[in-house]
């Protein structure tokens, strides 16, 4: 009937029924009235009375106690229910009648090697943990009261395939999250990357789920499937100790997602398609751990990271296979594209496969960086290249169009050099541009079977 806990100690209170007329415990009406061997046998019209008369003793002890238990459980709630440290008791509208009133605000705990991380880390390791743990049983007023801890006012939520947000309440309220969790009911993620400063930072992903029904549009597989995800964040600093989330752009590799589940949209890559890994490096996992990037060369990683961002994707490419092109790239590079581009194994492999079609394909080509950073020696960027559609890309053959390219970005530097990089693009917005519908195009396509 009550329950309290202080520090994992349970209090339970327990009471037993009346007994019951006709049970094994209550002797049934005797018809007799004889002495017998010292023992009194009564009538039946007696011993019945009697029997009711234990019965009604039995019910008020019953009653009795459950009036005690339930005393003595209200005052051990109020003495170990949490403290509310957002004011007083705020009922919300549209909360469930069943939870009127908002509780304390989730507070994570910290392993200590994550207490010091950088202010923008810090702030969406401790959202994701909210949204992992609590935020899909919360009514959408709580969650807000929640997310408000590390989402600015100014919020604003961008992503691919889904729509975009503002304010924390209205990410909240956008729908997506339900609507990804219906998608694929059973999910599980795994982090491969995640670094950042007190300005920004980066996480990418990979998730095993369920695909339980349609996807903009596409029909559900009902199998386990995989994909891999990027998010870039931008915070500012409100406090010595803290900062709050004020950008978020996610990514979905929907090209390799859709060639896994037989919808292939773009042609066959020329190089591996499918597999991502972590960082091969003992950094931790995710990539990297704080404790171990504050002994890295953050400043040259900056500007090799630079120079790869600019001289690989708007340089001329003059110097493409000199000397001077390879400065920046480690002999026995790993780059992992996404689908349609691939993974490529050294210098060559990079260089034929996933920057020349870039750049036949793209003329005029700029770039409009809009979140780059580095923890130790991890960069990441995130923003637009734009070019003149000149040649063919991906499938898509020259349109003579000024089209843009949202990318997310991330290098590992060794030694002065990359030694390997993660790239993922918004391919279904160049089709966009294209009059071209990327999703509509996954759903019709004819189921094939890849591996």
């Amino acid at each position: 009937l009550g329950q309290g806990s202080r520090s994992g100690t349970s209090v339970a209170w327990v009471s037993r029924p009346p007994p019951v007329l006709g049970s094994s415990r209550v002797p049934r009406p005797n018809l007799s009235a004889t002495m017998s061997g010292g023992y009194l046998h009564l009538t039946g019209e007696e011993s019945m009375l009697r029997t009711q008369r234990q019965q009604a003793v039995h019910s008020a002890r019953w009653a009795l106690g459950c009036f005690a238990a339930v005393v003595v459980a209200f005052t051990v709630g109020r003495q170990t229910v949490p403290s509310v440290n957002i004011g007083a008791p705020v009922q919300m509208a549209g909360d469930a009648p069943w939870s009127p009133w908002v509780p304390g605000l989730f507070q994570p705990v910290l392993q200590p090697a994550f207490l010091n991380e950088p202010l923008a880390k810090s702030a969406v390791r401790r959202f994701d943990m909210y949204l992992m743990t609590k935020a899909a049983f919360a009514t959408p007023s709580v969650k807000t009261l929640n997310v408000e801890q590390w989402l600015a006012p100014d919020f604003l939520y961008e992503t691919v395939g889904f729509a975009t947000s503002r304010t924390p309440r209205g990410w909240c309220e956008s729908g997506e999250e339900d609507e990804f969790r219906r998608t694929f009911n059973e999910s599980v993620f795994s982090q491969m990357l995640f670094l950042g400063n007190d300005d920004m930072a980066s996480t990418t992903s990979y998730g095993n789920v369920f695909w339980a029904s349609d996807l903009l549009g596409v029909p559900a597989p009902n199998n386990w499937v995989y994909f891999r995800v990027a998010d870039f964040y931008a915070a500012r600093k409100i406090s010595p100790g803290a900062a709050q989330l004020y950008y978020n752009f996610m990514i979905i590799d929907f090209a390799d997602l859709f060639r896994r589940v037989g919808r292939p949209v773009l042609p066959p890559a020329a190089l591996p398609e499918g597999l991502v890994l972590t960082a091969a490096a003992n950094d931790g996992v995710p990539a990297p751990l704080s404790v171990v990037a504050k002994l890295q060369d953050a400043a040259t990683a900056q500007k090799v990271a630079k120079a790869a961002l600019h001289d690989d994707w708007i340089g001329s490419g003059a110097g493409a296979g000199t000397k001077q092109w390879r400065s920046h790239w480690h002999s026995n590079l790993t780059f992992y594209g996404p689908g349609g581009i691939g993974r490529a194994h050294g210098v060559e492999q990079y260089r034929q496969h996933v920057l020349e079609p870039f750049r036949a394909a793209f003329d005029d080509r700029s770039l409009d960086t809009k979140i780059f950073g580095c923890e130790g020696n991890y960069c990441g960027a995130f923003g637009e290249l734009s070019g003149r559609h000149v040649g063919t890309w991906l499938g898509l053959e020259a349109s003579g169009k000024i089209l843009s390219i949202r990318f997310a970005l991330n290098w590992r530097v060794v030694d002065g050099l990359v030694q390997e990089g993660w790239a993922l693009f918004d391919i279904p917005a160049v089709f966009k541009q294209l009059d071209l519908d990327f999703f509509a195009m996954a759903a019709a396509a004819r189921p094939q079977i890849h591996s």
